[in-house]
């Protein structure tokens, strides 16, 4: 009987051991998907601060569907001070105008978290003005579409939503919704960022009533110096029934530039 009774008490030993380290394994997986658990805002701080203190140039064409719609060159700079009050400093340069005065546009981002300031040398004239209360036209494209700022992550309801795919890679999607004071939705977006590099590959612009107006998606990916770029944007405005498609090219990273290109001053 002491024999059975001493073979009992090992087999419940040996129970509670695999019960103990069972627990144990249960905890360690439970803790490495909570590690792994990022919120909406997480992931769009990530996509904020991508590019920070990468200097970079790149070129782009852009095509309109519209008929009379000219193609359009522009050499784009963007630099990130490594002090003083300005974030980010970028410098968008017509090229390949025919104009003796084509515009030039630039926005200052800071530190301190203040709304951004943008200005416009006119085109023809060559005049200075300051565009920071204007909204970009309908039909046209900014890469601001493309971006996301610490503004934007405060004033709205984000939410994160299934993952999907664009092109091969996988993506996080989050809604952004802005409402007014009265707790009505105003607007909304979705953001297709790659969960990797949190580069933004695609957005979807919705008004108040949930519809569709315009739609933006990057495609033909490719990383220069491991860091991941589109090679095509394709715009779709679904008020205007237009569609511009934007190549980017001449990408180098890491340059050197002439700080005077960054002060906005008359051409």
């Amino acid at each position: 009987m002491a024999i059975l009774a001493f073979f009992h008490t090992v087999e419940i030993c040996k129970i509670s051991i695999m019960k103990y380290y069972s627990y144990l394994l249960s905890c360690l997986f439970i803790s490495l998907l909570c590690a792994d658990i990022q919120t909406a805002e997480d992931i769009l701080l990530k996509t904020f601060h991508r590019m920070d203190g990468i200097n970079h140039s790149f070129k782009i064409d852009s095509k309109s569907s519209e008929k009379k719609k000219k193609g359009k060159h522009f050499q784009i700079y963007v630099y990130w001070p490594s002090g003083g009050g300005i974030l980010r400093g970028t410098r968008v340069k017509s090229i390949l105008s025919d104009r003796k005065k084509p515009s030039s546009f630039w926005e200052h981002r800071f530190r301190d978290e203040s709304k951004a300031k943008q200005w416009m040398s006119m085109p023809i004239t060559g005049k200075l003005k300051d565009v920071s209360d204007k909204n970009v036209g309908n039909n046209k494209f900014s890469f601001s579409e493309l971006d996301i700022t610490d503004e934007d992550i405060k004033s709205h309801d984000n939410k994160l939503l299934a993952q999907d795919k664009i092109d091969t890679l996988s993506a996080y999607v989050i809604e952004l919704i802005k409402k007014s004071k009265n707790g009505k939705v105003k607007e909304s977006k979705k953001l297709w960022i790659d969960v990797n590099s949190y580069m933004i590959l695609k957005v979807e612009f919705y008004t108040g009533n949930s519809r569709l107006y315009r739609s933006i998606e990057c495609s033909n990916f490719y990383y220069v110096e491991d860091i991941l770029f589109p090679m095509n944007i394709d715009v779709q405005d679904f008020k205007s029934k237009t569609n511009i498609q934007i190549t980017i090219k001449d990408i180098e990273f890491n340059t050197e530039f002439d700080m005077d290109i960054f002060i906005p001053r008359n051409q």
